[in-house]
């Protein structure tokens, strides 16, 4: 099936039961991975009507909020993310990149990244924070 397919038939199961969280999760992945923000802002925030404690889908929302250039929600929601997972790596090497790309903060970017180390320093993406505070060292000096 290609995604054009996929997305009708993910689109008829929400039809027949509005709490489908797998097909609306299914969804805003499939318009993620196809670049339409607007489309899947529209499937994260009814999976998280539907459980409020998704990081994930809250993470991959401010990512969307983020492209579609809505910089405030994009920050709350990897915020949120923090504040319902504080272990989820994803949430604050995102938060850094805007805060340091889209805000211009780079000292909080770099905070965020080294509470990352401090919570979950053996995470796979603690590497890539390590990475950016070693790329952004000489820009707070």
């Amino acid at each position: 099936m290609d995604a054009t397919n996929d997305i009708g038939l993910l689109k008829e199961r929400l039809n027949q039961d509005i709490n489908d969280i797998d097909a609306a999760l299914t969804l805003g992945n499939l318009y993620y991975d196809m670049n339409d923000a607007p489309r899947s802002i529209v499937y994260y925030r009814r999976v998280l009507d539907l459980n409020p404690e998704l990081t994930n889908a809250r993470t991959d929302l401010g990512a969307m909020y983020w492209r579609n250039e809505d910089i405030g929600l994009a920050e709350q929601a990897f915020r949120d993310s923090i504040a319902y997972d504080s272990n989820f790596a994803q949430a604050y090497v995102n938060l850094g990149l805007l805060l340091q790309h889209a805000r211009g903060k780079i000292a909080e970017a770099r905070a965020v990244w080294q509470q990352l180390l401090s919570v979950n320093p053996d995470h796979p993406l603690s590497s890539k924070a390590r990475e950016l505070l070693q790329e952004t060292e000489s820009l707070v000096n």
